[in-house]
């Protein structure tokens, strides 16, 4: 009885706070091992430190506050591993709350950011620059950008999990982007469910309602996207059954092109690893899991900005960004896409089959 009583004087007892030392890696790590840790050079940690920093100060008495390059790092590390938070917290010197919080108030931070980083051309001088890149490729014309979307897995949500659920059978949410030749993003879609099909993110998106409204009799501009999208003169998307070789053409040169959004997306998951399915899925609630993702495709843009070199992209995951529509949408009967998708096939009758 006397050790009974012992035992729970003791948990009754308030425990002390342990503060553990707190390891700064700015301060001992090279560009090279930065990246490798947290995919960022040493002067965009800091930059994105003071851009971040009225975001992040805490108003806080407690001398042991955690500092905005802190919460940075934590949250670059976990972007960039998808580890368990509480190894992230071990390798800091903080708790498992502590990197959720870090995650959290970065992940919002950049979502706000999201703006400056993440810019779809809307000025001449830019979308020639967009589509003259595009061109390069594969001699695809006028081509503004390159949609597609993807499955990110998430831990199934207390409330509506059945709209969760994608085809593949798991928890995600389907996120749509564009992207340029360089494998920038130009706008993403991270708020829809993984039942959401393609083409109802599409059509709701603002990138859609933008090119609705700035259709003009001048030079036409599309976006190439797969089946899943439905064609229209502003989407160009490859022929069903392609039956001359003129078609095959067409729908090799658009492949060839459209490449570059399953590329983004492979690079993406490559970089930040809390998207990949090896890292299992984003344990947080989608709202969350939205701000994370926005957070990630910005970080991507500022590694593409600055030239970071690109992981090695693993080919199994880009049949899984490839393979992320439904069922082939219809065709817009209403709208001239299928007059313009037919002078591109005419222009590529001439194309040899094995041209690049």
């Amino acid at each position: 009885m006397a050790l009974i009583l012992a035992l729970l004087e003791n948990q009754s007892l308030r425990r002390q706070r342990v503060f553990r030392d707190r390891v700064q890696p700015l301060d001992i790590l090279h560009d090279e091992e930065l990246i490798s840790r947290y995919r960022l050079p040493r002067h965009c940690i800091v930059e994105l430190c003071e851009t971040m920093s009225n975001d992040l100060q805490r108003p806080s008495m407690r001398s042991h506050a955690l500092p905005v390059s802190t919460q940075v790092l934590v949250a670059l590390r976990y972007y960039a591993t998808g580890s368990m938070q509480r190894v992230a917290g071990d390798l800091h010197g903080i708790s498992q709350p502590s990197v959720s919080r870090c995650v959290s108030a970065v992940s919002a931070s950049l979502t706000r950011l999201a703006s400056t980083y993440i810019k779809f051309p809307t000025d001449e001088a830019t979308q020639r620059h967009v589509m003259n890149e595009f061109y390069k490729t594969a001699a695809f014309p006028n081509v503004l950008g390159c949609v597609d979307g993807t499955q990110i897995a998430i831990l199934a949500p207390s409330s509506n999990e059945q709209v969760y659920v994608c085809r593949k059978g798991f928890h995600s949410l389907n996120v749509q982007a564009i992207c340029d030749a360089k494998l920038r993003f130009m706008n993403i879609v991270a708020k829809y469910p993984g039942s959401a099909h393609d083409a109802f993110i599409w059509r709701n998106c603002a990138v859609h309602h933008h090119l609705q409204q700035h259709t003009t009799s001048g030079v036409q501009k599309w976006l190439l996207g797969d089946s899943g999208y439905p064609l229209s003169q502003f989407v160009m998307t490859p022929v069903t059954h392609p039956s001359s070789v003129a078609e095959n053409n067409y729908n090799k040169k658009h492949s060839q092109t459209r490449n570059a959004i399953e590329r983004a997306f492979g690079v993406l998951k490559m970089r930040f690893r809390c998207l990949h399915y090896t890292g299992g899925c984003l344990q947080s609630p989608p709202s969350s899991c939205t701000k994370i993702i926005t957070a990630c495709a910005v970080l991507h843009n500022i590694c593409i900005s600055n030239s970071v070199p690109a992981p090695e992209i693993d080919m199994a995951q880009l049949e899984v960004a490839a393979d992320s529509s439904m069922e082939p949408a219809c065709d817009d009967i209403h709208s001239c896409g299928t007059q313009t998708r037919r002078r591109l096939i005419d222009r590529f009758r001439a194309s040899r089959t094995d041209a690049s």
